[in-house]
């Protein structure tokens, strides 16, 4: 939605308030998370007419181009997108809000929010959940997954109550609580009876192709890294991926390398992968269940963070 500027009025600094309303922010994100207008409206119960007034009311009153409409959807502008990103955290607040009124009410929050990277091995975060599941069947429980860098804004948007992230550089992390749960080596990995299998050196493999998840992950800053520090050139990685699955399920089925936590091989979605090469300067990590300080919002958050523990003190245990 592009607005004639001279339509558009200054925001009133002196009071915000008088200009951004709650109901434009969450009108922004139904259509953010929906992908076009008509989506939007049918989710909020609105009118499509409706929704485009509220929305150009945003606009006007932020004096800003926040969305650009086409028949392939809608996308957002650098503002728009700059704006999203407060609104998800105003969002998290008023329902945190509404869950310390409803404790203070004698009631209870039945709900928890987890974060999972990727790179993350599954089995011991479903046994946990499945645990929880089936002692309190009426727990509200949101999983969200994504690579680490999603992961962490999570946290601190307090979208989730905690996530589960393989941890390079705790000064990063100075503002939220990291808890250890163990650690594990970065491998090569390529499929079963890969060309360049028992590699003796990173430099046998600079000349395949890679494929590594998108903005900002653990392991495909790694990728980037290894080739500098060895003095390589740049590891060609025609591929990037964002869903597990389809990492895996390329990385199967195809020639292209990537890097995985070792302990991530025992899930089953890895079947018909193999270690190509193990040695240094490949490294290890932490994985680690990190939350705000604030935590926990709810016992159940806390249930499910122990359960989450315990899980993955038995999944060391079984690798031993």
């Amino acid at each position: 939605m592009v607005l004639a500027e001279a339509l558009k009025p200054r925001m009133n600094n002196v009071d915000p308030w008088s200009a951004i309303r709650l109901h434009h922010l969450r009108d922004l994100l139904a259509v953010v998370e929906t992908g076009s207008l008509r989506a939007a409206a049918r989710k909020l119960g609105l009118t499509q007419p409706s929704l485009t007034k509220s929305l150009r009311q945003l606009e006007e009153q932020t004096a800003l181009s926040l969305l650009v409409r086409s028949k392939y959807g809608v996308t957002l502008t650098s503002a728009g997108q700059r704006l999203v990103e407060r609104a998800r955290v105003i969002e998290s607040e008023i329902r945190r809000t509404a869950e310390d009124l409803e404790l203070l009410r004698g009631g209870a929050v039945r709900a928890v929010s987890l974060g999972v990277s990727m790179s993350i091995p599954l089995e011991f975060i479903s046994r946990a959940v499945a645990t929880l599941h089936c002692e309190e069947a009426s727990v509200r429980i949101q999983i969200f997954g994504g690579v680490q860098a999603n992961m962490i804004a999570d946290v601190r948007q307090g979208i989730v109550d905690f996530a589960i992230i393989p941890v390079v550089d705790r000064d990063l992390l100075t503002d939220l609580r990291v808890r250890p749960l163990f650690r594990t080596r970065v491998v090569v990995v390529g499929r079963t009876n890969h060309p360049s299998a028992q590699a003796k050196s990173l430099e046998e493999l600079s000349a395949c192709q890679w494929i590594t998840p998108r903005r900002g992950g653990v392991l495909d800053g790694m990728v980037g890294r290894l080739s500098s520090n060895l003095e390589l050139p740049s590891f060609d990685r025609p591929i990037e991926c964002d869903s597990s699955f389809l990492y895996w399920h390329l990385i199967v089925n195809t020639d292209l390398l990537g890097l995985s936590l070792e302990a991530k091989l025992d899930d089953t979605n890895t079947a018909g992968t193999s270690i190509v090469y193990e040695g240094p300067p490949l490294r290890e990590v932490l994985v680690a269940l990190v939350h705000r300080i604030d935590f926990p919002r709810s016992a159940f958050a806390n249930q499910l963070a122990d359960y989450c523990r315990q899980e993955a003190a038995i999944h060391v245990r079984r690798q031993a």
